[in-house]
């Protein structure tokens, strides 16, 4: 029996992917867990697997569309088999659609309107009307290419020039088009599109709709040095402080589950994640990626050595695997080795919360009433105050502080 492929939700916060390719035509055979597509989510490009095993009879998301979660992608059924009826479900909406939300809007008199609802009602994601909430935008004035407004067309709308509309009873004279450009001139433009515009439009929806706080704690980094020179005489791989963080920080989620975990797009439940997985920043050709260190909580910082650098490899290759770069719990961001002494990082959505590194310095410090010469390295945490409080993140990075100072406690 013919049944519909449809777009998986890859993680707690996906809404919606746009089909890149292709790995299969109309009437090839596919086999359940064989890739047969690549999409593009907020996230990076993954490879999707199929649903089932039998003969690719329709291919209905076409590259370039954008496809929600749960909605069809492709009819896989039995060589010949009838699809009328299928086609005629997708097409009539059917059992495939989902329930869409619609918000009233107050008649606006623009040309806009015209362009993207016909009625006084505009289909809207959740998500979406959420943000357009906070951010104070009519949603009669935002165009969308699906079945409703989504997160993306919201996105989209915010980076648009503002248009002035014309008015009856106001004339507005002509001006000629102009650029308006530097005194000095510009020397190069470069188009705000793909992976830049992709990081941009994930960094202002972190911004927008957290309200996050952060928490600096400076950590004496001299038994962590000693400790790691001395697994780097044995190790058959050289680790570095990242690792190292990475499995303190795995201690501490463990400690603290409140910081493990993301809240829906709705708002309305909190999701305490299962296993720990921690993204770590790196800067590539392509902007700034989150390689994924899965499961760091049973591994042991010479594995997790070995799984990072073939992580930031294939990332700066641009040769990752299916997952690499998605199902963070939490993340990790260092610019120590630029000489920053503190910053405050930004949350990647939907995680609760990112610690940011910053360089190792020797610094006068307190011990035992004299003055003594410490390596010193300030990590902050930015957090969100929505699923946690200031006391609790004042504990966890105050733990993860107290690990670094002791690294052995971070193997017990």
């Amino acid at each position: 029996m013919a049944k519909l492929m449809n777009m998986p939700k890859i993680g707690v916060n996906m809404t919606d992917g746009t089909v890149t390719e292709w790995y299969v035509n109309e009437g090839d055979e596919v086999k359940f867990g064989e890739m047969a597509l690549a999409a593009e989510t907020d996230k990076d490009v993954q490879d999707i697997p199929a649903d089932q095993t039998g003969t690719v009879l329709k291919i209905i998301a076409q590259v370039g569309d954008n496809v929600e979660c749960h909605k069809p992608l492709a009819i896989v059924g039995a060589p010949g088999e009838n699809i009328d009826s299928l086609l005629a479900e997708i097409s009539g909406g059917g059992a495939v659609a989902a329930p869409i939300e619609t918000v009233d809007i107050a008649p606006v008199q623009s040309a806009e309107v015209t362009e993207t609802a016909s009625t006084d009602r505009v289909p809207v994601s959740p998500l979406a009307k959420k943000m357009a909430k906070d951010l104070g935008i009519n949603l009669a004035k935002v165009k969308y290419t699906g079945i409703r407004v989504t997160k993306s067309d919201i996105l989209a709308y915010e980076n648009e020039p503002e248009v002035i509309s014309e008015s009856p009873t106001i004339a507005i004279p002509a001006v000629a088009a102009t650029t308006v450009v530097p005194a000095t001139g510009i020397r190069k433009i470069t188009p705000y599109d793909g992976m830049r515009r992709k990081i941009g439009n994930r960094l202002t929806e972190s911004v927008v709709t957290k309200p996050w706080a952060a928490l600096t704690v400076a950590v004496d980094m001299s038994k962590a040095i000693e400790w790691r020179k001395r697994v780097n005489e044995i190790a058959d791989i050289k680790v570095g402080f990242n690792e190292m963080v990475a499995k303190a920080c795995s201690r501490a989620l463990q400690e603290y589950p409140l910081m493990n975990t993301q809240l829906a797009a709705d708002g309305t439940e909190i999701y305490e994640m299962e296993d720990i997985n921690i993204g770590v920043a790196v800067n590539t050709d392509r902007g700034l990626m989150v390689p994924v260190l899965k499961n760091v909580a049973a591994k042991g910082v010479v594995e997790l050595a070995k799984e990072f650098a073939g992580l930031v490899s294939r990332t700066k290759e641009q040769a990752n695997s299916q997952g690499d770069l998605s199902g963070g719990t939490f993340t990790i961001s260092n610019l120590g080795a630029r000489g920053i002494s503190s910053f405050r990082a930004v949350i990647n959505p939907p995680e609760c919360g990112i610690l940011a590194l910053a360089a190792t310095i020797k610094s006068a410090v307190v011990i035992d009433d004299e003055i003594v010469i410490r390596p010193m390295m300030n990590i902050t945490l930015s957090f969100d105050h929505r699923i946690v409080d200031g006391d609790y993140a004042a504990q966890f990075v105050s733990y993860i502080g107290k690990l670094l100072e002791d690294p052995m406690k971070i193997l017990m």
